[in-house]
């Protein structure tokens, strides 16, 4: 599906029933481990834990452990979808970029080590807009904090996205 820039109005047609693109905020990592330049250079978003395997392969362990975790990685893996629109987000006020899924989900064993982190859920994105000096900052707690991924439901963040140039 082609989700257009503003999904918040945008319609898609598949198979005769209307869909729209999700909006997701996409977290770059912790105050001691920011992966915010790592996800631009590549393209791409992280989610761990990856060294279970691959979803959903990884499921029950993940779950066995923590049950959350799960929830997020089905998120990532499953509910996020080729077109919707991600916001990279580092705590719960700045965003640093923005962008749309490209293709379905990966696990890449590449990302494997990243500063200890095992973080091999990979989603690609097609970036159009990024300041990783500069981030759009928002009211403390615009957004959510907790999961790595997560709907987005901040109509402060919503209006800035679509105020953006319509990428080309």
């Amino acid at each position: 599906r082609n989700a257009g820039w503003c999904p918040v109005s945008i319609d898609l047609t598949k198979h005769e029933s209307k869909m729209v693109a999700t909006l997701w905020q996409q977290a770059s990592g912790d105050t001691n481990r920011d992966y915010a330049n790592l996800c631009v250079k590549w393209s791409v978003i992280l989610n761990g834990p990856g060294r279970f395997g691959p979803w959903p392969q990884c499921k029950s362990a993940v779950a066995a452990g923590q049950p959350r975790k799960a929830s997020d990685l089905h998120r990532f893996a499953e509910a996020m979808a080729d077109g919707d629109t991600v916001v990279l987000r580092r705590g719960t006020k700045e965003v640093v970029a923005v962008g749309t899924v490209v293709g379905d989900y990966e696990w890449n064993d590449g990302f494997g080590d990243i500063d200890g982190w095992n973080i091999q859920h990979v989603r690609r994105v097609r970036w159009h807009w990024h300041s990783l000096n500069k981030p759009k900052l928002f009211p403390t707690w615009a957004l959510k904090q907790g999961d790595t991924t997560q709907k987005l439901t901040s109509t402060d963040v919503m209006a800035w996205i679509s105020s953006l140039p319509r990428p080309t």
